[in-house]
């Protein structure tokens, strides 16, 4: 009976023995994992690829694009090729996601038609464009657009975010609430915190995230028509973000879910019809 007694004792320590030592590297681990999420953090946001300035000026005129200087004569990004006098009431800056560079959202110019002039922001640290990308300057590179479209004379400016471009979006809009004619967001999410939360939720993203791209919050501060392309199937941002933004949304709106689009094939389907009515709404 002793016997029996030590044995289960011995037993019951060693099991106690292996949870703490379990719950010790799971420990380790999440202390591992939160401190190379907080190092590397904008590795794991932005992925660059860099482009020397005269190969992609070459590739821009191949596919109707000329370099984009601001009156002070910084480049910010790629200008559709139009007559002078073409558009000046409808100039549309494309905010493209946080993978690639610019001149690879040219296709944007075949899904807005003619009654548009594209106009393509280079992300600081992306393509031809020299910085690191952050928040900040990303913002901050859409609002030296913005002022530049401004001290041209346009009147009407709109904006079509793509993923990671939505956050940028509707931070500019927030700034410039009276300028900004209306937007076009393509898989837009609440916040990046959000996102992160769904894609990594044992890590405490809501705490370490420094770059944070919270449009629900900025869009409390614009009321323009806004359109929102959803993806059913979004893989990388949950379709529930995007729905949840737009109900939170208080101006003219309107929406569309691709139920099959996945992130990537969003745009990529047959969208004929989705870009008529995109156009339909914002006339």
């Amino acid at each position: 009976m002793r016997q029996l007694r030590h044995s289960k004792k011995h037993t019951f320590s060693i099991v106690i023995s292996l949870v703490f030592r379990l719950v010790f590297l799971l420990g380790v681990f999440w202390i591992f994992s939160t401190f190379i999420g907080c190092a590397l953090q904008r590795h794991l946001i932005y992925y660059p690829i860099s482009i020397d300035l005269p190969v992609a000026e070459e590739l821009s005129y191949r596919q109707g694009f000329e370099p984009w200087f601001t009156r002070q004569g910084s480049f910010v990004g790629w200008q559709e090729v139009v007559p002078d006098d073409a558009h000046k009431g409808r100039q549309i800056i494309i905010l493209h996601g946080n993978a690639g560079y610019a001149l690879h959202r040219t296709t944007y110019r075949n899904y807005l038609g003619r009654d548009w002039r594209v106009n393509i922001l280079e992300y600081p640290g992306f393509g031809a464009r020299d910085g690191l990308p952050s928040e900040n300057a990303l913002v901050d590179a859409a609002v030296e657009a913005v002022r530049d479209f401004i001290g041209r004379g346009y009147e009407n400016v709109y904006l079509l975010g793509e993923s990671l471009g939505t956050g940028v979006a509707a931070a500019v809009a927030a700034k410039f609430p009276d300028t900004i004619a209306g937007m076009i967001f393509v898989t837009p999410f609440t916040s990046l915190a959000d996102v992160a939360a769904s894609q990594f939720p044992f890590l405490p993203v809501r705490t370490i995230l420094r770059d944070r791209y919270d449009s629900e919050l900025h869009l409390q501060s614009y009321r323009g028509p806004l359109f929102f392309l959803i993806a059913g199937q979004d893989e990388v941002v949950p379709k529930k973000l995007g729905l949840r933004l737009y109900e939170a949304y208080d101006g003219p709106k309107k929406l569309i879910v691709l139920e099959t689009a996945t992130h990537n094939t969003v745009l990529s389907a047959d969208t004929r019809d989705v870009w008529n009515r995109i156009n339909m709404f914002f006339q």
